[in-house]
C-alpha cells in the first residue's frame, strides 16, 4: 500500500511540475505532448491545427523539445509536418545544438538525416559540435565529424573543439579531433 501511495505521490509531482514549468516558459499543448515524447498525441494535435513551429517564451520550438528529451519518435512526426529543423530560439540554439548538448545520439543522428544545419551557432558562437565537446559525448561527437561538421570552426571567443578538449584534458576525444583534421 505505501508503495502505491508514493509512486501516486511522484506522478502528482511530476504533473503539477510539468503544469509550473509551462506555465513558466509558455509552452504550447504541442509542446507538452512532445516533450513526454508519444508520437501519435502529436500526429493528433498537428492534426487539429496545432502549429508545428511555433515557439515558447524562450523561443523553443516542440521540435527543440523533443531533441533534448531524445524522443526521436515524436521528432519525426514533428520533421514530417515541416518542424524548421533550423530554428533558433532567443539564445540561437537550434534543435540540433540541444541534441549534441544533451548526449542524444539518436536525436543527433536523425536530425542530421533530416538535413541539419551543423555549422549553425549560437549567439556566443558555438556550434553543436563545440558542445558535445564540452559535456564530453564522445558518441555524439563522432556523429557529428561523420555527417562532416567543421572541426575547426571557432568560437566568438577563439576557443575550437580541440582547445576545449585540450583545456578538459579530454583525451580521447583530442585523438578523435586531431583523427579528423583538426589542428
Amino acid at each position: 500500500m505505501i508503495q502505491i501511495t508514493r509512486q501516486i505521490l511522484t506522478l502528482i509531482i511530476y504533473f503539477v511540475l510539468l503544469g509550473l514549468l509551462a506555465a513558466c516558459d509558455g509552452n504550447t499543448q504541442l509542446m507538452e505532448q512532445a516533450i513526454l515524447g508519444k508520437p501519435v498525441p502529436v500526429r493528433l494535435s498537428l492534426e487539429n491545427g496545432a502549429d508545428v513551429n511555433e515557439s515558447n517564451n524562450r523561443g523553443w520550438t516542440a521540435l527543440a523539445h523533443t531533441a533534448k528529451q531524445n524522443k526521436t519518435a515524436a521528432m519525426a512526426v514533428l520533421l514530417d509536418a515541416g518542424a524548421d529543423i533550423d530554428h533558433q530560439d532567443d539564445n540561437g540554439w537550434t534543435a540540433l545544438m540541444r541534441a549534441a548538448a544533451t548526449g542524444n545520439v539518436e536525436a543527433t543522428q536523425l536530425l542530421l538525416s533530416r538535413g541539419a544545419n551543423s555549422s549553425k551557432t549560437e549567439k556566443f558562437g558555438w556550434t553543436a559540435l563545440l558542445w558535445a565537446v564540452n559535456r564530453e559525448h564522445k558518441d555524439v561527437i563522432s556523429v557529428l565529424i561523420a555527417q562532416g561538421a567543421d572541426v575547426s570552426v571557432k568560437a566568438t571567443d577563439g576557443r575550437t573543439a580541440l582547445v576545449i578538449a585540450r583545456n578538459e584534458n579530454y583525451d580521447e576525444i583530442i585523438k578523435q579531433l586531431e583523427l579528423a583534421g583538426a589542428e
